[in-house]
């Protein structure tokens, strides 16, 4: 039987990418800090662990799998990424369980892990447009992301690519943006727009205005979290070698 291991199984997207490899055959091990809010995980085994520790990443890597997903990460929604006032736990945070793992990885001789980055990374410049977007590849260069955030995804992918280059693992990266689906985070500040608009139309009462952040010009792209995931496991099985 082949073996998974998903980190940031409490999640919303590792909560739906466990039970995904699950019913592929897959033996599954979930790594989090949390257990998912609103259902069971249907992880074989699920450890509750703080990945910024080298201590814990060598036990939830105590054997060789074959397939790792790195989605673990201090993230949220616009509410908490671009406020500012959480950039120092943002950056030290997830450069810390990106270096861990892949250390981890690395020395347990695993070749094919995922590393879940973010469209956060592209340029501020390629989004001030409304009407012409940019996420081509050959536009993250010169970097200038719009938040601390998307400069720590950089940082990772580089990371991640580099193993890939210097000691010949199969480290595959994809840049997520705006995911959507069942059991994902409605309030508190990390939710996604689709999710927040959705409360805030809920719980509005007759009369009541809905806030909007911006303008209303912005433009996004939204992607179904089983599409997303679709994606996801295709890419680290494959030869492709770019994020």
């Amino acid at each position: 039987m082949k073996t998974a291991l998903v980190c940031g199984a409490g999640g919303f997207i590792g909560n739906h990418l466990v039970s995904r490899l699950k019913r592929e055959g897959f033996w599954v091990r979930g790594v989090d800090l949390k257990l998912p809010p609103y259902c069971d995980t249907d992880a074989d085994d699920f450890m509750i662990g703080d990945l910024r520790d080298q201590a814990i990443c060598r036990a939830v890597v105590d054997r060789r799998f074959d397939e790792v997903y790195q989605l673990a990460a201090d993230m949220g929604g616009a509410g908490y990424i671009f406020t500012g006032e959480h950039d120092a736990d943002v950056m030290h945070n997830s450069a810390t369980i990106n270096l861990n793992m892949i250390d981890a990885c690395y020395k347990r001789t695993i070749k094919n892990v995922f590393y879940s980055s973010s469209a956060c990374m592209y340029p501020a410049y390629n989004q001030e447009d409304p009407l012409n977007p940019k996420c081509s590849e050959d536009s993250a260069y010169p970097a200038a992301p719009d938040s601390e955030y998307g400069w720590e995804k950089l940082f990772s992918e580089r990371v991640y690519l580099s193993f890939r280059r210097n000691h010949g693992m199969k480290t595959h990266v994809a840049r997520y943006h705006n995911i959507f689906g069942p059991l994902g985070t409605w309030d508190g500040g990390k939710e996604k727009a689709p999710a927040a608009i959705c409360r805030k139309i809920a719980r509005a009462k007759s009369g009541d205005a809905i806030e909007i952040w911006g303008d209303g010009e912005q433009t996004r792209s939204f992607l179904y979290v089983e599409e997303c995931l679709e994606a996801t496991t295709r890419l680290l099985r494959s030869s492709f070698s770019g994020p």
